[in-house]
């Protein structure tokens, strides 16, 4: 792109996509920074659901898109880090047509249950889970999402034989919990808190080893009774390879002036995330490459696969 456009950028509205459906921590995160970032830029964040295939057709949409600044990403670890090693083969690859610009969050999973089902601790499930076998199933917003692995990381690290049903976004999958269609999802503090608060399922424990000042109450993995397990989901902004360096220093300014802002900060740690956004593009593009490792390693050992 000419260098006098890329200085004059935005002249139009941005699009920002995320691949699961509205109702999710995603969703939430994204149109909790819409208006701010829009502001900052001086246009109008538009976001845009396409759920599908593990997150993978928002991914392939802004991958192929053209590197002008008016279509991003909301990727985060199910994008660049999960799906890589769960797929087989991906029609893009995270590394090469993607530039990293920030991360904007990061939050816990929790591991739910109905308010009806007849436990109170995840130790008290996991006894519960061994005497049900596979006739116990839990939920995730779909396959590759750290629901979905946790799950299957949970199955190994506590000897359960858990089935998986991946649901069309997170809001589904806490919709089939409701319903007891289902005995666990393993989802993000957005999704389910409101209907633990309002009494309706009951958080039983974090993926991550300590509590959470975000979630007074909820244990964490190691207080549960399962040791060495930390599962941390975290979303991130990426534009498609070839942007404009001007346009991703744009991005990047933008997005961290509005997640240190105070209203933002407080609207983010209200339901479960933290703000998180990246000293640089260049600190975040080697931070996702370390994530990346990492999860490659968890992915193998939960045993999930894409079926």
């Amino acid at each position: 792109m000419p260098a006098f456009a890329a200085d004059s950028w935005p002249t139009r509205p941005v699009r920002l996509m995320l691949g699961f459906p509205p109702g999710g921590s995603g969703d939430f995160v994204a149109r909790a920074l819409a208006d701010d970032v829009g502001r900052l830029l001086g246009t109008t964040l538009i976001i845009e659901n396409r759920p599908g295939a593990g997150s993978n057709l928002a991914s392939e949409a802004v991958a192929h898109a053209s590197p002008d600044g008016y279509t991003l990403l909301l990727g985060g670890s199910f994008s660049h880090s999960v799906n890589p090693a769960l797929f087989a083969k991906l029609s893009f690859d995270p590394v090469r047509d993607f530039v990293p610009v920030t991360k904007v969050a990061t939050l816990p999973t929790v591991f739910a249950v109905p308010q009806s089902l007849p436990v109170s601790t995840l130790q008290e499930f996991v006894t519960y889970a061994r005497q049900q076998g596979d006739r116990v199933v839990y939920a995730s917003a779909g396959v590759g999402s750290p629901g979905h692995i946790a799950g299957g990381y949970f199955n190994q690290a506590a000897g359960l034989s858990m089935l998986h049903v991946p649901y069309k976004g997170s809001a589904e999958a806490v919709r089939a919990l409701l319903g007891n269609e289902v005995q666990l999802t393993i989802t993000s503090p957005p999704s389910i808190m409101p209907f633990v608060k309002a009494g309706r399922a009951k958080a039983l424990a974090l993926t991550t080893p300590g509590r959470s000042v975000l979630l007074p109450g909820v244990p964490g993995s190691d207080e549960a009774g399962l040791a060495n397990f930390n599962l941390t989901g975290w979303y991130g902004l990426f534009a498609p390879a070839g942007t404009p360096p001007q346009v991703v220093q744009r991005l990047h300014a933008a997005f961290t002036q509005a997640l240190r802002q105070p209203s933002m900060v407080e609207r983010l740690q209200g339901q479960g995330a933290t703000p998180d956004a990246s000293e640089s593009p260049e600190a975040f593009a080697r931070w996702a490459r370390e994530d990346a490792r990492q999860w490659y390693d968890v992915v193998k050992k939960s045993g999930a696969t894409v079926g």
